[in-house]
């Protein structure tokens, strides 16, 4: 299912976006000790890198934003951009896992996603439980 992949790259998608940072960070910080080209050239890389991640989380959440469901969006953010198990899910919405479970599906159904190159290169999603 299309939207499923597309939407399984918001998965550690935060935390990598977190770890991005650190070594933007670290980076930058080399760039002012060093200046130096090769430094400069990292450092550039490692922030062009650090962008694609928040444009790919930007376009995951107007994906599920498209969606005029608020109990689905929240089940979409927290399955995708958290990993929240179904259990999880469920005791956040004060509901069952088998609803859980059926808003998820009605919501995959709903969306419609061009694959674009920013998705199909991150395919960091882990195993459905």
């Amino acid at each position: 299912m299309l939207a499923k992949k597309v939407l399984r790259n918001g998965i550690s998608l935060n935390s990598r976006i977190k770890e991005q940072i650190a070594m933007y960070r670290d980076w930058k910080e080399l760039s002012a000790e060093f200046n130096d080209e090769e430094v400069q050239g990292i450092l550039t890389d490692a922030r062009a890198d650090l962008l694609e991640s928040i444009r790919m989380k930007r376009n995951l959440e107007e994906i599920i934003m498209e969606n005029n469901n608020a109990d689905q969006r929240e089940i979409l953010r927290l399955r995708y951009f958290y990993a929240a198990t179904w259990a999880a899910i469920a005791d956040e919405l004060h509901d069952t896992t088998q609803w859980v479970k059926e808003q998820h599906r009605k919501a995959l159904k709903k969306i419609h996603v061009e694959m674009t190159e920013c998705c199909e290169e991150y395919d960091g999603y882990a195993e459905e439980e």
